[in-house]
């Protein structure tokens, strides 16, 4: 049983660096997805699966959360213009920590679905979500299934 290293800081969000249609970004304070594997069996005469198949990936899903909602307007209606909602693009972010390694996450093939607008009074920025699909993903430039194609 080792001990915790405690000489090293942990990834943090706030040392990320977030890349969408090969534009930098800063004023990001979340970014999630999912592209769950759907797995299929082999049933026989027992009352368990005999063997699983390698699966299937459907679409997947994400959210980018915008604090500012200038860079989030710039990213839809200049940066991707007119028919944003049918313009593809890429997402990369970097994660980086003193004493540890980088890690590469990659969304590609994305393409904006909805950008909810919850603006309010108060003392916070104006900013908001846009919500995507996107076909592959690669994490430090591995994908999730062998045979994928390399694309973005």
């Amino acid at each position: 049983m080792g001990y915790p290293d405690l000489e090293k800081f942990a990834y943090s969000f706030s040392r990320a660096e977030l890349t969408i249609a090969r534009t930098i970004v800063t004023a990001i304070s979340n970014v999630s997805f999912s592209q769950p594997t759907t797995e299929g069996v082999v049933m026989g005469t027992r009352p368990w699966p005999l063997l699983r198949t390698e699966g299937n990936m459907g679409i997947g899903t994400g959210t980018v959360t915008f604090t500012d909602e200038d860079e989030r307007m710039n990213f839809l209606t200049i940066k991707l213009g007119e028919g944003f909602r049918t313009k593809i693009w890429g997402l990369t972010w970097f994660l980086s920590s003193p004493g540890r390694p980088n890690h590469k996450m990659t969304c590609y093939g994305c393409r904006s679905l909805e950008e909810p607008i919850a603006h309010a009074q108060g003392d916070e920025a104006l900013g908001g979500d846009v919500n995507f699909s996107f076909m592959g993903f690669r994490f430090n430039g591995k994908n999730p299934h062998l045979g994928m194609p390399s694309a973005a």
